[in-house]
Parts: C-alpha cells; sequence; structure tokens
C-alpha cells in the first residue's frame, strides 16, 4: 500500500480507523490453529471489524465441510468493563444455543462452555465464553443440519486456548 498524499487532516481522520482495524484483526485465532475435524481445513471468511458503536469488536467466520465456528472479540477499556460485557454476553447465549452453561477453567478463570443444540434443534451447537484481560470472546461452534453429535468439550477447550493465545499475543500491539 502506497503513502497517503492526501492533507494531515484527511489521513489523520482515515488512518486511525484503519489502522485499529488492522490491529483487533490480530486479537483472533487463525484458521491453522484450529484443531482439524475430519480431513477438510478450516478456512475464515475476511475479519469484520466495527469500531462504532463502543465498544470496538472483530468478528470472523471459520469453516470445515459443513461445521462452522464464529468468534467475536469484543475490545473493553478494561477488565471491569469487559467482565459486564462478559455477562451481557453470557445473557445471549440461550438464543443461540440449548443447554447450561459449565466452567471451562482450563482456558480463563471465568470460561464457561455451553454444549447442546441450536434453538431449532436441528444442530449440534456450542457457546464458549471468557475475558482474558480487557476482551471479550464469545466462540459459537456449530455443526451442520441434521448432524446432533455433541461439540466435544475438549475440543471446545482447545479452541478457546488457542484464541486465548492469540488474544495474548495481539493485545499488547493494540493502542
Amino acid at each position: 500500500m502506497s503513502k497517503a498524499t492526501s492533507t494531515p487532516t484527511s489521513t489523520s481522520t482515515a488512518t486511525p480507523t484503519a489502522a485499529a482495524a488492522s490491529n483487533y484483526e490480530s486479537l483472533l485465532i487463525k484458521a491453522a490453529d484450529i484443531p482439524p475435524i475430519g480431513t477438510a481445513p478450516w478456512t475464515g471468511d475476511a475479519p469484520k471489524t466495527t469500531l462504532d458503536p463502543a465498544p470496538p469488536d472483530v468478528t470472523q467466520t471459520f469453516s470445515s465441510g459443513t461445521n462452522a465456528i464464529n468468534v467475536s472479540i469484543i475490545i473493553a477499556d478494561d477488565a471491569s468493563q469487559a467482565a459486564t460485557a462478559l455477562t451481557g454476553a453470557a445473557n445471549s447465549v440461550p438464543s443461540q444455543v440449548t443447554g447450561s452453561p459449565v466452567p471451562l477453567p482450563a482456558v480463563s478463570p471465568d470460561a464457561t462452555v455451553t454444549i447442546g443444540t441450536s434453538p431449532d434443534g436441528k444442530s449440534a451447537m456450542a457457546a464458549l465464553l471468557f475475558t482474558v484481560d480487557r476482551t471479550v470472546a464469545v466462540i459459537v461452534l456449530g455443526s451442520g443440519p441434521g448432524d446432533l453429535t455433541p461439540v466435544p468439550q475438549d475440543y471446545a477447550e482447545a479452541v478457546g486456548k488457542a484464541q486465548v493465545a492469540a488474544i495474548q499475543a495481539g493485545l499488547p500491539n493494540l493502542k
């Protein structure tokens, strides 16, 4: 990408948004770090960063065959705000996954995983939620229609640990 030749006013307006979006994407797990299921590799769509309304978040969906993993990272101002956002995220889980949340401290001290099905009962689903410092991770794992084989808890844990590592590597670089 070439250097901007615009006036300082337009450069200072555009650059922080692009830089922030790029930095937030560094918090996401990479497809290669997601444990394989079967022979189909995981591939990710283009990450999407939302800066407004606050707090900012970055989302990406990965797929492997008929399986999908949606990862959303919310970037709060501090750990206290992240804890509040985690509660809000936990309240939304029943609209995506049936089942009861259970602690998953091997991922993060406040991690919970809910393993069940989609609300319509047509696909196996799991939701993993946790904080790392000032971020909240919401990871929703799902199978294809008609596949009701529960998402293994150890698989959700492996994905969660890989996501924690990505956040820990990327967070110090955020402004």
